[in-house]
């Protein structure tokens, strides 16, 4: 295929906090992404005669609701999930969940490896709360995929995710507020060039926030 006709998608990251999920499926697939939406926020409504262990125990305080029941036609019709996520080992359940999330007009992945009834695909993920980084290769290569994973997952470790941090809390800050756009660019650009995050990379956690605090000092001043 050419690259003109290469299909990709739009990514976007989708705020899910106290949305309704359907998940259909009590197996291993369905477990990995239970765990994600919960961790996400999401109400999860989960369908399947039977669950895994590992499923149980992500039960808590009603979330996910499970439905002990095989898939029947219509069933979304009382929950109105936003998106559905088919994930059993029969492919006409599949289908039949895909046409039914369809009619509500909500978005439906099967995770079967089939895009014919999917509207989205999941990315291959690598968390540093608060950062996010997801990949994804359009199908191509899921081995190229799992091999970029693991090798940014070793570049980036947790020392991204504290500077994270200290940026987030400066950004709400009234010393990034009361500048210009171009000078709260200045102030991160400089923390970011300083020796900030290797000292982090290096354990140095507590010269790490001095030096952090000393360019935030310089750059306010002048």
């Amino acid at each position: 295929m050419s690259e003109s006709r290469l299909m990709t998608g739009y990514p976007i990251m989708l705020h899910l906090q106290d949305k309704p999920v359907a998940v259909i499926g009590g197996g291993r697939v369905a477990a990995r992404k239970v765990k994600h939406l919960l961790k996400a926020g999401a109400r999860v409504i989960l369908i399947s005669p039977e669950v895994s262990p590992s499923l149980r125990d992500l039960f808590s305080n009603g979330n996910p609701v499970w439905i002990p029941s095989e898939y029947e036609r219509d069933m979304f019709n009382e929950y109105m999930p936003i998106l559905v996520i088919a994930a059993t080992d029969d492919e006409r359940v599949n289908q039949t969940v895909a046409q039914d999330a369809h009619r509500i007009r909500a978005l439906c992945n099967v995770a079967n490896g089939s895009s014919d009834n999917s509207d989205f695909s999941n990315m291959a993920q690598i968390d540093q709360p608060p950062l996010t980084i997801a990949l994804s290769s359009s199908g191509y290569s899921p081995a190229l995929l799992r091999m970029l994973k693991a090798k940014l997952a070793d570049d980036i470790g947790e020392e991204y995710a504290v500077l994270a941090n200290w940026l987030g809390g400066l950004r709400e800050s009234a010393t990034a507020g009361n500048g210009s756009q171009p000078a709260r660019q200045a102030l991160y650009e400089a923390i970011l060039n300083s020796d900030a995050l290797a000292l982090l990379r290096a354990g140095k956690r507590t010269e790490a926030r001095r030096l952090f605090d000393q360019v935030v000092q310089e750059r306010v001043a002048k």
